[in-house]
């Protein structure tokens, strides 16, 4: 943060953004605004100059083939990512964007994709395919007496391989989660996580939009307080949505091969 300004770099918008993702990166600004915390979006694309500096990293959901595409640049930057998380900077993952912070992808055919390797995982893909509405418990750090209960929605055909005691996300009260039939779902890593949880997963679910923030403004020395009554409209159109997926989570989707 500079002079009160959160720093929220969005890495490949254009290649891992296929799902909404910049609802996300929304839900990031207009949650914090409403805190007093003005905030500043750097946006980068493959072959930019990496900020030498970031307080909230987000990667979208995007394909294989655009992964593989980004290989070098990949390569390039994970050194900076995996430094960014380790110093407490929040890095949220999302979709394919999960699969690209392992450390590797593996598909189907071909070679593997290394990833950024913030998490110590690898998604390995062909796995059956997953298609529903999501609901989970997080374990994600939320703010004192926040609903740990998160929805949104997967799709995807990857089994996420987590290493020996890393912490997973979440908690599968409905769906799939990192392996057909898992009882846990994404990554943690100190303030970032991982996981297949779209929606866009932030506007969704306004509390873990609001753990990000306070984990990202703790980090500099600086309280984060939520204010309820300039975040009213937003969070009731989050509550609707949620309970939608509440009534339909059973019904409107199956599994696929």
């Amino acid at each position: 943060m500079t002079a009160d300004r959160l720093t929220i770099l969005h890495v490949y918008p254009r290649q891992m953004g296929v799902s909404g993702d910049r609802g996300n990166v929304v839900a990031l600004v207009r949650r914090a605004e409403a805190a007093d915390i003005a905030t500043e979006v750097v946006e980068y694309a493959p072959g930019d100059a990496l900020p030498t500096a970031a307080d909230v990293v987000v990667v979208g959901n995007g394909p294989l083939s655009a992964m593989r595409s980004l290989g070098a640049d990949v390569a390039r930057i994970g050194a900076p990512l995996r430094d960014f998380a380790a110093s407490g900077v929040p890095v949220v993952a999302v979709g394919g964007g999960f699969d690209l912070a392992t450390n590797e992808v593996v598909p189907t055919e071909g070679s593997p994709v290394a990833g950024f390797g913030v998490f110590d995982a690898r998604a390995v893909r062909g796995a059956e395919r997953r298609v529903n509405y999501f609901v989970l418990d997080t374990r994600y750090p939320l703010l004192s007496g926040a609903a740990k209960r998160l929805a949104g929605f997967e799709d995807h055909a990857t089994r996420i391989e987590l290493a020996a005691g890393v912490e997973p996300f979440a908690d599968v009260v409905s769906g799939g989660g990192n392996q057909a039939g898992s009882a846990v779902e994404g990554a943690v890593a100190g303030a970032s996580f991982g996981t297949h949880t779209q929606g866009p997963i932030l506007p969704l679910n306004p509390q873990l939009t609001d753990g990000v923030l306070s984990a990202a403004t703790t980090r500099l020395g600086r309280e984060y307080v939520a204010d309820p009554e300039r975040t009213a409209t937003i969070d009731r159109y989050a509550r609707e949505a949620r309970a939608t997926i509440d009534r339909y989570v059973d019904k409107a989707f199956k599994r696929i091969a």
